[in-house]
Formats: structure tokens, sequence, C-alpha cells
């Protein structure tokens, strides 16, 4: 009777510090990315002023050397086809939204390891089922909300290139639930 009470007592206990450490964790992440904001850039990082693609000036995030602070930003092209440039819009349009979703499961993965590794949960198995779970929600949502904001088309070679864009607050809101929904439902296995 006393181990079952001392066991029950171990687990009320683990429970509560998953529970802190998951709010730890994202006042964490929020944090960083507060901090993060106001980086300058670093001595060794080389500015690219100019864009050329195939012979022609281009706009620099057709280059896809263009960041903003407040939103995820992707580039996607197409090469102009028989069946119309709205074709050729929607084919680059479409690939710019899969760099983007591309570029935010990275984000994701970086930031559930390191969250699992912070607290001692180093369990491949458990890190992957997060990643794939909250990589699933957010994938959907940023092919839903995200938006086309320039376009460019190369007279040399007849491609037409995307800029789109989703805000990182709706970004990182929707990972940090995410991230606790999946936590909570290992927790229940």
């Amino acid at each position: 009777m006393y181990y079952y009470f001392k066991i029950k007592i171990l687990r009320k206990n683990m429970s509560i510090f998953k529970k802190t450490s998951t709010i730890f964790f994202i006042s964490l992440v929020s944090i960083f990315f507060v901090s993060c904001s106001s980086k300058t850039q670093d001595i060794n990082e080389i500015a690219v002023t100019e864009c050329t693609i195939a012979g022609a000036k281009a706009p620099l995030w057709a280059c896809g050397n263009y960041s903003e602070e407040n939103r995820f930003v992707a580039v996607g092209s197409a090469p102009m086809s028989k069946l119309g440039h709205d074709f050729s819009r929607r084919e680059a349009l479409a690939n710019a939204r899969t760099n983007l979703v591309n570029d935010i499961e990275l984000e994701v993965k970086n930031r559930v390891e390191s969250y699992m590794n912070s607290t001692g949960l180093k369990e491949s198995e458990s890190i992957e089922r997060v990643v794939t779970m909250v990589s699933r929600q957010t994938s959907s949502m940023t092919l839903k909300e995200s938006k086309q904001i320039s376009s460019w088309e190369n007279p040399n070679d007849n491609f037409i290139y995307i800029l789109v864009a989703i805000p990182k607050a709706n970004i990182e809101k929707t990972i940090n639930s995410e991230v606790q929904k999946a936590l909570d439902s290992l927790d229940k296995i």
C-alpha cells in the first residue's frame, strides 16, 4: 500500500514537472524570438545588393536572400506554360507555398528537439511524433493563410517568380498550441 501511494505521488510530481517544463519552454521560445528580433547583422554575413537570374536583373527576393522580421517568406518559380499565364502563376505559387511549408517544418523540428532535449525527453521516437503532429497543423495553416506579396517575370528565360508570406505571429501561436497538444497526447500514451 505504501508503494502504491509513493508511485501515485511520483506520477503526480512528474505531471507537474512536465507542465512546468512546457510553460518554461513556451516562455523560453517567446523570449528567444523577442531577443532575436533586434539582432544586428553579423560582420561575416555578406549583404546581397544585386540579384541576377539568367542574365536579367531581378528583385532581391527572387534570389532567395530575403527575410522579414514579422513574416515567414518564401519564393517559388515556374516556367511560362502553353497553358497560359494563370497556370504558370498557380504553379509558381504552389512551389512557393511548398518552400514556405518546408522552412516552417524545419523551424518546428528545431524547436521541438531543443525543448525535448532541454527537458530530458530525448527519445527520438517521441521527438518525431511531436514534430509530425505539429508540422501537419502548421502545414495546413500555411497553405490556407499564406498570401502572394510580389511577382516577377524573367524576360530572358520566361520564368515567373512568386514571393509568398505568412505572419510569424500566426505560425508561432499555432506551433505553441500544437506542441502543447502533442505533448499532452504523449503523456496519455
